[in-house]
């Protein structure tokens, strides 16, 4: 009943969207969860926007099935996922929805994208593409690297081993990323590090949420009205 009441009066669904694969020994396999859920729950409070419990499994590549722990849908499973989902809160009255992740992997953002309803408005945000170059240090493509290692020092200090945070090495043959859809990957036989998690720090990470929550809010659902 509430639910019915609150959709009457703000028909609007932030869905986050998250993954469980490698991100480094020192990061957990959860990290997109952990990231996705807290800019969530961090724009649902400054926005007043309903949140939806986290989806968290995502579509990843067969480089990263290659890594233990790595827990991967298809991308057309999570498509009709979304698509079911839509489709049953749109009956209830639902005339906006939000799809927010933070995997980059094309084929995963894709299956957030093309997500339809008949009436209601569908949006899908990766947060990967917010610019936050102004408060790194080594801006750049990256996996478990100075923004994401940043974030979860910030959000859960206790899911990082900061004993095993180390850069990768320089050598070009294990240094090297490829492209698989529009996100960075390590290559096969590396330990999954893009970029440099040792430029990272927790004070930097409550900085990059704050403004991402400031960012994509106030973008998504204007701002935050003032208080006088």
């Amino acid at each position: 009943m509430e639910a019915a009441a609150w959709f009457r009066v703000d028909p609007r669904l932030l869905q986050p969207v998250a993954s469980l694969m490698q991100h480094g020994p020192h990061l957990p396999l959860r990290t997109d969860e952990i990231i996705t859920t807290a800019v969530a729950e961090g724009i649902a409070a400054r926005c007043g926007v309903l949140v939806a419990p986290t989806i968290p499994y995502g579509a990843g590549s067969d480089a990263d099935r290659a890594y233990a722990g790595a827990s991967i849908v298809g991308h057309k499973t999570l498509h009709r996922t979304l698509n079911d989902l839509v489709g049953g809160w749109e009956s209830q009255g639902l005339e906006e929805i939000v799809l927010l992740t933070s995997n980059g992997y094309g084929p995963h953002y894709r299956a957030l994208v093309s997500t339809i309803g008949e009436a209601v408005r569908i949006r899908a945000v990766d947060i990967n593409v917010v610019d936050l170059s102004s408060v790194l240090e080594r801006a750049g493509p990256e996996r478990a690297g100075e923004i994401e290692t940043s974030l979860v020092l910030h959000l859960a200090p206790g899911q990082v081993r900061t004993d095993l945070i180390a850069d990768p090495p320089e050598n070009p043959l294990t240094g090297m990323v490829r492209m698989d859809g529009s996100e960075p990957l390590p290559l096969p036989g590396t330990n999954g590090v893009i970029g440099s998690p040792k430029a990272s720090s927790a004070e930097k990470g409550k900085r990059i949420y704050e403004y991402l929550v400031r960012y994509i809010g106030d973008r998504l659902f204007g701002e935050k009205p003032s208080d006088d």
